[in-house]
């Protein structure tokens, strides 16, 4: 996976809906709000899903506020960090490490946002709810030729379960989340940008 693949799966998403899918009521949208409100510290094992039909693995923690960390297993060893202001991207294979970009303009930043409604939110397009599932579709009103992405959530006990990407040339990128665990107390340090650049280049020989 390079940094664009990563990108892909955090802030585009999939095209517009298929019409036959209702428009969720206020009472699902309380109920999710208030899912996204009560998340404040998760972790979850993952499998991304490339448009070329390859599978990456690895771990994914969310702090509030702002704070995301996803962590690829061997033998990609990437690692992206969000800390509430930038989103830092890490490459074993670049020479550049990291690449930096503004988190503010990635869709899903809302999850770490400390209070979040999804009807107020500048990325949400819109939300459905079908078969026992919503569905968010977000894109960047800035850039919305970037694409667009959809997260998937279980409706009956509200629970995120994966994310949908497209982008701008119609590639699809699944992330799905296994084993899903909330609450407990996560190290800031693991979402600490330049502690894991030294980290990250003594291991990687930067």
């Amino acid at each position: 996976m390079n940094k664009r693949s990563f990108l892909l799966a955090l802030g585009a998403g999939l095209a517009v809906l298929p019409a036959r899918f209702a428009l969720a009521q206020n009472a699902s949208i309380d109920r999710l709000n208030a899912y996204l409100n009560d998340l404040q510290t998760a972790s979850a094992r993952f499998v991304q899903e490339n448009a070329d039909g390859t599978q990456i693995t690895g771990t994914f923690y969310l702090k509030k506020p702002g704070k995301m960390r996803f962590e690829y297993d061997a033998p990609s060893d990437n690692l992206v960090i969000a800390d509430g202001r930038t989103l830092a991207v890490f490459d074993a294979k670049s020479n550049v490490i990291p690449q930096r970009y503004p988190q503010r303009r990635t869709p899903l930043s809302l999850l770490s946002m400390a209070d979040i409604d999804v009807t107020s939110s500048v990325f949400v397009r819109r939300i459905d709810e079908h078969d026992g599932r919503f569905y968010v579709t977000m894109y960047d009103p800035e850039k919305p030729q970037n694409g667009q992405m959809v997260m998937v959530f279980d409706s009956a006990q509200i629970q995120l379960r994966e994310w949908i990407t497209t982008d701008r040339s119609g590639l699809e990128t699944h992330v799905y989340l296994t084993d899903l665990q909330t609450g407990g107390n996560l190290a800031n340090r693991l979402f600490n940008i330049n502690v894991n650049k030294v980290a990250f280049e003594r291991e990687h020989g930067g």
